[in-house]
């Protein structure tokens, strides 16, 4: 009796390790199917290339301003990471051209044009969202280096804030939107607007 109990036990053990065996088998020959994201999300790469104009007197001289600033162009390089559809971080390099005018003396004014460049860390934070369009408040802060020396623009904090909207196209990897910012730059009390068209890549 205990000889017939033993054999049925072992037989259906070996039953029940084919059957799991075979499924297994069937498991890995089945083709593994890739998900397909519609919306990528993760590291990406932003440029943006528009123009800034200075509302407030960025050579902190009465001497050396001019009662209209002309724009010039800004861009910037991006470097960040979307935490899902809420929020991202990113670290930016940014040169934008200052324009200005300085009172010679000996004429009314000659050009007082000055270049900068920037690295700045931000952070994004989405307000309105859906699947493919995003409406963002956007804030950064770093130090800008003002080029040349001559143009008596001094370096320093600068902050800038902003808000947009984002796209994701039909292409997977890439949105395209647009930005309204200002920033401002403590060592001269400039104040200056930025408008600037986006494109963005996600990894």
């Amino acid at each position: 009796m205990r000889s017939t109990t033993r054999v049925l036990a072992l037989g259906l053990a070996i039953c029940l390790a084919g059957q799991v065996y075979a499924q297994d088998k069937k498991k890995s020959s089945e083709p593994r199917i890739q998900k397909f994201e519609e919306v990528e999300r993760g590291f990406w790469l932003r440029t943006t290339f528009g123009i800034s104009m200075a509302v407030a007197n960025h050579f902190g001289d009465e001497n050396r301003e001019s009662p209209i600033w002309p724009p010039g162009p800004v861009v910037s390089l991006e470097m960040g990471y979307d935490f899902g559809q809420i929020a991202s971080m990113h670290l930016a390099i940014h040169g934008q051209q200052i324009t200005g005018s300085r009172d010679m003396g000996t004429r009314s004014s000659v050009p007082n044009d000055s270049g900068a460049i920037g690295v700045l860390l931000g952070a994004r934070f989405n307000i309105m969202t859906s699947k493919r369009l995003g409406w963002f408040l956007k804030a950064g802060v770093g130090y800008m280096l003002a080029i040349p020396d001559t143009a008596l623009l001094d370096n320093g904090l600068v902050i800038q804030a902003g808000t947009g909207i984002e796209y994701a196209t039909n292409l997977r990897h890439f949105f395209i939107g647009i930005e309204a910012g200002a920033q401002y730059l403590m060592s001269n009390n400039g104040i200056g607007v930025l408008l600037t068209p986006t494109l963005k890549y996600t990894f």
